[in-house]
């Protein structure tokens, strides 16, 4: 059995913290590029959606709907997106906003819990597919964007969003 020389032991550690070091900055940096998204504005996200999804089958939403619906003034936000469903008895929604400051993402998704929450109530005694279906819904953000998903399979709407930004 070889015992390790003092000069060898040195030179291991400091391998194995150069290697260590280069693994968390690995780590960082997907952490980092997770959170944060490329500057695109929305008429290019919403020709992506249209090229890939069937967004265009749902209607096209102003900013007094956004008001109306979710509760947010677009006045104060950089840019948005809504689509709503043409039919009453249909909860199928996606909204992507781009906010001018990160410390808005909260405010934004606190908005669409209470729009899920009251469409969950108006829907419960009669709507059992379109509870499920806002059981399902996806929030989330990455960087300046949150989206917001209600549909049977909302994730492709967050997948063309993501590829985008």
């Amino acid at each position: 059995m070889r015992v390790r020389t003092h000069r060898e032991t040195v030179r291991y550690g400091r391998i194995l913290k150069c290697a260590l070091i280069i693994v968390l900055l690995a780590f960082l940096a997907v952490v980092y590029n997770h959170e944060n998204a490329k500057d695109v504005p929305m008429k290019q996200i919403e020709a992506q959606l249209i090229k890939k999804t069937e967004i265009d089958k749902l209607g096209k939403q102003k900013s007094r709907d956004l008001v109306q619906f979710i509760g947010l003034d677009a006045n104060n936000y950089d840019s948005f997106l809504y689509y709503k469903s043409k039919e009453a008895l249909s909860v199928d929604e996606v909204l992507i906003i781009k906010v001018r400051n990160k410390s808005d993402i909260k405010a934004v998704q606190d908005a669409i819990e209470k729009r899920i929450n009251s469409q969950i109530e108006a829907f419960d005694n009669y709507g059992p597919e379109q509870v499920r279906e806002l059981k399902n819904a996806i929030i989330t953000s990455r960087g300046r964007y949150v989206f917001y998903g209600v549909a049977k399979d909302p994730d492709k709407y967050e997948e063309v969003l993501l590829s985008v930004i």
